[in-house]
């Protein structure tokens, strides 16, 4: 009887110690926390980084013409191997970190996981085309996986305060936001289900773009701009890049759009704003938006002004 007891005990102690995480592929069940991580994706980086955990392995490199990382994370990020980009992430650095888990994105890795289940077990989530309540579950949910469930509940309560202080700078009356990325060759506008413009919304501010068959995020023209004729507009570039809208800018139609004539043309670095999209990254987010006046739709002025 007793060694029946004894057993009992064990299998209840093995179950409340097991870690469940959601993800897109369904639940993935661990007999206790992750200590060995590989990341994907630069949000994954920035909320282990803020958890106080280090991957042994991130996509960090600028192979297949990605940027590398974004400002913010490099010095927080300079002791973790690089395993490749986020578009070309390397197989066999990925095997020589000896990862228990990998976490993808749903959508960038989408079908590369059959090849990364061959190295560990995987988790996805949606991260370049998720919300800000996507990527604030997967900041519990890797929390859970690596065994700081806790103090991903303490950042997110954390934030929930500054998301508070930051909407008291809104203007209600203020128009809705174009917000989009724009590089030497595109304009990608960001919709209200994207990352930073369901942030925006939360904060006050409306989204001009609206999901487009099921694309949180799609390109534009010049024509296509002129169609939504926003009366606010914010452009995420980068430092050294010629973005087209530089070009545009040019064209006697660009005086046509009411935030030109309202002097409500914003620009930020995209490499900050757009790339990261984890709790490092919104704290960012929303100093420089309340430092801006974007949200209180003051003018642009300053470093946060285009400047053509």
């Amino acid at each position: 009887m007793k060694r029946i007891l004894a057993g009992l005990l064990a299998l209840l102690g093995l179950a409340l110690a097991q870690v469940q995480i959601k993800h897109e592929l369904g639940t993935l069940t661990l007999n206790a926390p992750a200590k060995r991580v590989v990341v994907l994706e630069y949000s994954f980086l920035d909320t282990l980084l803020a958890l106080g955990v280090s991957p042994v392995g991130a996509a960090t490199g600028t192979q297949g013409g990605d940027r590398g990382l974004p400002p913010y994370l490099k010095a927080r990020a300079a002791g973790v191997t690089s395993i490749g980009s986020r578009a070309q992430p390397s197989l066999e650095a990925i095997l020589a970190v000896r990862p228990e888990v990998i976490v993808a994105d749903a959508f960038v890795h989408k079908d590369l996981i059959p090849q990364l289940e061959r190295i560990a077990l995987v988790v996805a989530f949606q991260s370049r085309r998720g919300s800000f309540d996507d990527l604030n579950q997967q900041v519990l949910e890797l929390g859970r996986l690596v065994g700081k469930e806790a103090q991903a509940r303490q950042i997110l309560e954390d934030q929930a305060r500054l998301l508070q202080k930051a909407r008291a700078f809104a203007n209600p009356k203020a128009p809705p936001v174009l917000l989009g990325v724009a590089t030497p060759s595109s304009f990608t506008a960001h919709s209200s289900e994207s990352f930073i413009g369901s942030l925006l919304e939360r904060l006050g501010r409306k989204s001009l773009a609206k999901p487009q068959s099921n694309q949180t995020q799609y390109e534009l023209g010049l024509e296509g701009l002129l169609a939504l004729n926003p009366a606010t507009l914010v452009l995420f570039t980068a430092p050294d890049e010629t973005p087209i809208v530089r070009g545009w800018a040019k064209n006697p139609l660009w005086q046509r759009l009411e935030a030109v004539k309202r002097g409500r043309v914003y620009e930020f670095d995209r490499d900050n704003w757009t790339r990261g999209r984890g709790p490092l990254a919104t704290r960012l987010i929303l100093a420089e938006l309340i430092d801006s006046g974007l949200l209180a739709d003051r003018p642009a002025a300053g470093r946060y002004a285009f400047k053509p």
